[in-house]
């Protein structure tokens, strides 16, 4: 009879532990900004959003220059001049101590989120794209990622425009509504390489170095891409230098030409003269 009441008693105990972990993290407090946001101009804005998003596509830290740290400060620094989409970034991705290797939201980060899902539905590009990156991040309802992606692209948002050349590109995942259309994606690569997208860009000069994913070998091409995606100065191109030199030494040594230069600020279309 004992036996039998200790038992109860250890079901009903984890039973109402299970239940308060349940509540805790399904609970989230009002979200209350960490500052007040002044007036930010639209060009300083546009010109936010592009190195928000590029410096939240890298991953690792590459001293002395280009560490977590600088990153950290470079992210908050915009959000004190009023762009208050990368507070929540700060907030809700891989950029402060402690998220990495973690795999779900703690109940001050789930008000933080349900803020910016509310500046996504109020029609502010940056936040979708964000909540998009967000909702990937957790693993959360990859339908909501492609509605952000989609919307957030629609409305001309940079790196989305980069995230909706990946959706119509092979492969898709499990439910996607996009239809795959390798031409339009390739489009939609290009247009964000042009908005200062580097991960784009890096794209583009990959797919030029190897003749792949429908590209022609153009080496000359190749170092015009990296010589654009140096200009976001985030460090992601110091791992791409060496393998980028690698390839060219390979095309020299089977006799193809990598002298030719193009011009950046005609997106390496138009080939420079000696």
């Amino acid at each position: 009879m004992n036996n039998k009441m200790n038992i109860n008693r250890i079901i009903l105990a984890c039973a109402a532990i299970f239940l308060i972990a349940i509540g805790w993290f399904i609970y989230a407090p009002p979200y209350h900004p960490p500052r007040d946001y002044p007036p930010l101009a639209d060009a300083e804005r546009q010109r936010m959003d592009v190195k928000l998003f590029n410096e939240l596509s890298v991953n690792g830290s590459w001293p002395p220059h280009y560490t977590n740290e600088r990153r950290q400060e470079l992210i908050l620094d915009m959000a004190k001049q009023g762009f208050e989409v990368a507070d929540l970034a700060y907030q809700l991705l891989d950029v402060k101590y402690g998220m990495s290797g973690r795999h779900w939201l703690m109940p001050l980060e789930w008000g933080a989120y349900r803020h910016l899902r509310d500046l996504a539905d109020r029609g502010d590009s940056s936040a979708r794209c964000l909540a998009a990156l967000v909702i990937r991040r957790w693993q959360l309802n990859m339908k909501d990622y492609e509605f952000y992606v989609v919307r957030a692209a629609k409305a001309g948002q940079p790196f989305c425009v980069y995230k909706m050349g990946g959706l119509l590109m092979p492969p898709d995942f499990p439910g996607q509504e996009t239809v795959l259309d390798e031409h339009k994606g390739a489009e939609f690569m290009l247009l964000a390489a042009k908005k200062g997208v580097q991960e784009a860009q890096i794209y583009l000069m990959n797919s030029y170095a190897h003749g792949s994913r429908g590209y022609p070998l153009n080496m000359g091409k190749a170092k015009c891409w990296f010589s654009l995606a140096e200009q976001a100065d985030t460090g992601a191109t110091l791992t791409e230098r060496s393998n980028l030199d690698w390839l060219i030494q390979q095309a020299h040594e089977k006799g193809i030409d990598v002298s030719e230069k193009y011009n950046p600020k005609q997106w390496c279309e138009t080939k420079l003269s000696d």
